[in-house]
């Protein structure tokens, strides 16, 4: 099947350079940039076009592989133009967007889809390597899944199927765990640095803590992996903690406790932990007098 991409950037190229590699036939870019097009075509031996149609009408699928903003005027576009053929796969990569987004396109007897790798893409050759071992999530049409299925495993990848109306609920959680764990390192970092560590000290000093604590994650579970004073039921030193960042960087401590409700939650789940602990610091950390 004959493969083209709209949208030359890193996702495109990455990808498209990555299915040239696994022997599928790319056969060509669209970039609003020429220039972008002719680098992609030159990396997957493809052809760079200038315009559209030409590209279009020789493709069994084609992925859009623009940034999210620009995916309607995109589809908007191959609509305009009249340039679509009866039968057609198109699949756009975006995290947020589900394939409803390109349902305009079913008018001209196509079949839509998203195809989402949880990969972040930093540049073309590293994130070429990253492909081979990321998940992808893809959801759409049912009469042609399949095709993107075979893709998937005929490069030896995984993937979820997933039903497009909870595109928005795994988008969340996969920036929760990618964004906000960033956010949250950043917050732990505040507390050294409050104390005179610096960030390149600090993450160095806690970085075998990180990779103890994802390795822990893989082998057992979240909760089963929680360490510390909250899975101990250590009234004591959160209660310290509590006194300490009141005096020392106050405007840390609703984040502090909400993630301390957050994690005395999860803690709960585990069948072994003692119920009268659990409720003793629940009372700590909403302010409630014993």
């Amino acid at each position: 099947m004959k493969i083209c991409f709209i949208g030359a950037g890193k996702v495109g190229t990455s990808f498209g350079l990555y299915l040239s590699r696994k022997g599928f036939d790319v056969i060509g870019y669209y970039s609003k940039s020429f220039e972008s097009a002719k680098k992609a075509a030159y990396l997957t031996n493809s052809i760079a076009y200038k315009r559209l149609s030409p590209m279009i009408k020789l493709s069994d699928i084609i992925f859009i592989t623009t940034n999210d903003d620009a995916i309607k005027s995109v589809v908007n576009q191959l609509s305009q133009e009249n340039i679509l053929n009866k039968g057609q796969i198109l699949v756009h990569m975006s995290g947020s967007h589900s394939s409803s987004i390109l349902n305009s396109v079913m008018n001209f007897g196509c079949y839509i889809y998203s195809m989402h790798p949880l990969q972040s893409f930093a540049d073309i050759e590293n994130s070429v390597k990253k492909l081979e071992s990321t998940v992808f999530t893809i959801e759409g049409n049912i009469e042609k899944i399949n095709v993107l299925e075979w893709i998937l495993k005929k490069s030896g990848n995984k993937y979820f199927k997933i039903d497009s109306n909870f595109k928005s609920i795994y988008h969340a959680g996969a920036c929760v765990i990618s964004n906000y764990l960033v956010t949250l390192m950043d917050f732990g970092f505040s507390f050294f640095n409050s104390i005179g560590i610096d960030e390149k000290s600090a993450f160095e000093a806690v970085y075998p803590l990180i990779e103890g604590t994802i390795e822990n994650i893989k082998t057992l579970g979240c909760k089963n992996a929680l360490t510390g004073p909250i899975s101990r039921g250590d009234s004591n030193t959160i209660e310290n903690h509590l006194d300490s960042i009141k005096v020392n960087i106050p405007d840390k401590l609703s984040f502090y406790k909400a993630m301390a409700l957050m994690t005395l939650d999860l803690s709960s789940k585990v069948p072994s932990r003692d119920k009268e602990k659990i409720e003793t610091l629940k009372n700590i950390l909403q302010g409630v007098d014993e």
